[in-house]
């Protein structure tokens, strides 16, 4: 499956996703007017949307990218960072724990009369 070349714009989104911006800061620093913004943070919310996509992957990305360094570090022989790195890892796994928890397994259940 090929990749399709995205636009400046795209990249400017996954650019700023990946420094760890909301879809609400995304849209300012780009200089989005109200309604544009407005639909732009409505979008970054619905599964499967185009804008959802490149937000995810930019966060993606940049994880991916700060990881890659911290193994680089760690596999040089630098302590600091394999220490980074293996907290790094440890909250990775443990948020994918998370995410397969049900919701049910968080709510309190209530007597009914």
């Amino acid at each position: 499956m090929g990749e399709m070349k995205r636009t400046s714009q795209e990249e400017e989104i996954m650019l700023l996703s990946a420094a760890g911006l909301t879809p609400a800061e995304i849209a300012a620093a780009m200089e989005m007017g109200d309604s544009r913004a407005v639909e732009f943070c409505r979008d970054a919310e619905v599964p499967g949307s185009k804008t959802r996509r490149l937000i995810i992957a930019g966060r993606a990305l940049g994880r991916a990218q700060s990881l890659e360094a911290l193994q680089k570090s760690a596999a040089s022989g630098d302590a600091q960072a394999f220490k980074v790195l293996q907290k790094a890892k440890r909250f990775n796994r443990f948020i994918e724990i998370v995410k397969k928890i049900d919701d049910d397994e968080f709510t309190i259940p209530t007597e009914q009369n």
